[in-house]
């Protein structure tokens, strides 16, 4: 007679928060955290937009991409019809992008 195991084996949830991992921009290993950046330059009437998702250290989300997509979406986005719509809205969304992954990586070690 074959009898069931009475107790179940947990699971490992899947879970990518604060997960050890290879910076995608400088490569060194170290806590990484998702952040998802968007910049739009407008040209009155066409448009650039550019993305960068990835999985990034404490290191390069703060001090080079962020500061780099914010600034070129004040100084380039505006510049069209559907551009003055658009970048406020990136700006905003990479914002709140930003603070959820230094909220991540508040304890990481640099």
């Amino acid at each position: 007679m074959i009898t069931a195991n009475p107790t179940p084996a947990t699971a490992i949830p899947n879970n990518n928060l604060n997960a050890i991992g290879r910076c995608q921009l400088c490569g060194s290993t170290r806590l990484t955290a998702h952040v998802k950046f968007e910049r739009n330059i407008g040209m009155l009437v066409l448009r650039q937009t550019r993305r960068l998702q990835a999985s990034l250290c404490k290191t390069c989300v703060g001090s080079q991409q962020y500061w780099d997509f914010q600034l070129k979406n004040l100084l380039l986005g505006p510049w069209g019809m559907i551009s003055l719509v658009i970048t406020p809205i990136y700006l905003v969304t990479n914002t709140v992008s930003y603070a959820t992954a230094r909220r991540e990586l508040a304890n990481a070690v640099e």
